[in-house]
């Protein structure tokens, strides 16, 4: 709280001339509290706030050294300016400044034009060192909305129909990410699914990815049949920088156990077998970007009989590193995916991705990895 809009400054020195002199100085710039020594100058921060403190260093009833950290731990906002008439030791004065957290050191009798161009510059700093810790509060914020708001655009939970059980998972190494996948059961029986990957990771990312879950849902309104759907979806992806592109996965699930499905330059999906056989469900067309837009995406069709399941992934999957370097790698998932043999879906949701974080060795994932897991019951 400032005095007449003006930043408060507490002076503690025991000589009363010294006081009287700093009053003089600065009482036309700042509101001034005055303390004689130690103990009266501590009480004075405890009932008040202070943009600075300039703090002679020998007091009749304690020295400035200690009572610079007393200050600096009641109200870390308050910078401490010490000072001091010896000019003895003066490199031992100004190390033991610098260790109490004092933001300068002054001799006296100094000039005062620099005592006035030096409390400027601490205050200034002060309003600027707020201004940006207010303003990565806000973006804080901010990112924890965006990314609640992204986590509500994924399905709650399992979805099951028509004897399909779908389960999902994203890890992000950011707040936000360019991951993104769906599964929806429609009025019909079937079930569409959607695992989408944006070049890149963080907001931008997110933003694109948003902005594809929307065309995603407007084109699987007007048909969602595989077809339809592609076409649509890529004529209403306008909004792509011809610098964007994204990976899409895309399929429909009929009660018969027929999946009919288009790649959209994702990664392969691994597709296990009754006979414990691992398949891949290559690539069907180019990726999705703007200047691809005429290129065609065929739909493939496969039937799953109970018992199978598919594993659709994205790229952070197979490109995470270990300690090494090495990518986990299709072989890696394949094998670990055969290791859910007989685990339920979120049994084997869960060894997947705890294979992939043991894979990186406790490192930090460096892209967004998301999973996708289709059971035929």
């Amino acid at each position: 709280m400032t005095i007449q809009g003006r930043d408060r400054i507490l002076i503690v020195d025991d000589d009363p001339g010294i006081r009287r002199a700093l009053q003089r100085i600065l009482q036309r710039a700042y509101g001034l509290e005055k303390a004689a020594g130690h103990d009266e100058a501590l009480e004075k921060v405890r009932t008040g706030h202070f943009h600075a403190a300039l703090v002679d260093v020998q007091l009749n009833d304690g020295d400035g050294y200690s009572l610079c950290r007393k200050i600096r731990r009641l109200s870390p906002d308050t910078d401490v300016i010490l000072m001091t008439g010896s000019i003895s030791t003066p490199d031992e004065k100004l190390y033991r400044s610098l260790e109490e957290d004092a933001f300068y050191f002054l001799f006296k009798p100094f000039d005062r034009r620099v005592l006035r161009a030096l409390l400027e510059r601490c205050l200034r700093l002060q309003k600027e060192r707020t201004a940006k810790e207010t303003l990565a509060r806000e973006l804080s914020e901010d990112l924890e909305q965006a990314r609640h708001f992204q986590e509500s655009l994924l399905p709650a939970g399992a979805v099951r129909q028509s004897g399909w059980h779908l389960l999902g998972r994203i890890e992000q190494c950011d707040a936000l990410g360019g991951d993104l996948y769906y599964c929806q059961a429609l009025p019909d029986d079937t079930l569409v699914f959607a695992v989408t990957d944006i070049v890149g990771h963080g907001v931008s990312a997110a933003m694109y990815a948003g902005m594809l879950r929307s065309s995603l849902d407007a084109a699987k309104r007007r048909d969602p049949e595989p077809e339809k759907l592609v076409l649509e979806l890529l004529h209403g992806i306008d909004f792509f920088e011809d610098s964007k592109y994204a990976t899409l996965f895309y399929g429909q699930l009929h009660p018969d156990g027929r999946v009919r499905y288009f790649n959209a330059g994702h990664p392969p999906a691994l597709w296990v077998r009754q006979n414990g056989v691992t398949e891949t469900l290559d690539s069907t067309g180019l990726l999705l970007s703007s200047a691809f837009r005429q290129q065609q995406r065929e739909v493939e069709e496969i039937e799953l009989a109970a018992g199978e399941r598919i594993l659709v992934c994205t790229d952070g999957v197979l490109e995470a590193l270990d300690g090494a370097h090495r990518e986990f790698g299709l072989d890696g998932l394949r094998t670990q995916l055969g290791l859910c043999s007989g685990l339920s879906p979120e049994e084997a949701m869960k060894r997947l991705s705890g294979s992939v974080l043991e894979h990186c060795s406790g490192r930090p994932i460096e892209d967004d990895f998301t999973f996708l897991l289709i059971d035929r019951r």
